[in-house]
């Protein structure tokens, strides 16, 4: 007799909330892990250090929590902080042609998190968020060298409409 065994996964829950004032402090330094770990590799360490202090201090984090063109949603599993979704109302480029859309403005994961099925969660809070805006389309523009976040957006149903220009450095 053979004897097998199967890993069983464990069923993750997730909580998604809008951030709050109080939740600057730890949003900013996940917004600054995040992005180190997506693009420290493959960049300039200064350019890189310049970007997060531009775009992820507290203060930062604060302004677009309370602006109204912004839905800032944190994800938590049990007490852990692993991941954020901004959806603004943001100038488009050229290639967004729709009617009525909004900006998955930024959209990270704990590095520990990927694959785990905890993207798809917040993607469809994000969406949430963009028909409450009254959107019809979300547009996001990504970083072409990141394959693993284009194989994703492809399989949650995003397609390739065009390029843009992101001043980085």
């Amino acid at each position: 007799i053979e004897v097998g065994s199967i890993a069983m996964s464990e069923k993750m829950s997730y909580v998604i909330r809008r951030a709050t004032e109080s939740d600057a402090a730890a949003l900013a330094e996940l917004a600054r892990q995040t992005f180190i770990d997506t693009y420290l590799d493959l960049n300039d360490p200064e350019d890189v250090r310049q970007h997060c202090d531009l775009a992820f201090g507290v203060a930062q984090q604060l302004a677009e929590i309370r602006a109204p063109q912004y839905v800032v949603l944190l994800q938590f599993h049990a007490d852990e902080l692993i991941g954020f979704a901004q959806v603004a109302h943001k100038a488009q480029p050229d290639c967004v042609t729709q009617d009525k859309v909004v900006a998955l403005y930024r959209y990270y994961l704990k590095k520990s998190w990927h694959g785990k099925g905890a993207a798809l969660p917040l993607l469809a809070a994000a969406e949430h968020a963009a028909k409450e805006f009254g959107a019809n389309y979300l547009w996001l523009g990504m970083w072409k060298h990141n394959q693993r976040a284009a194989a994703f957006y492809r399989k949650a149903g995003f397609q390739h409409i065009g390029e843009t220009t992101y001043q980085f450095g």
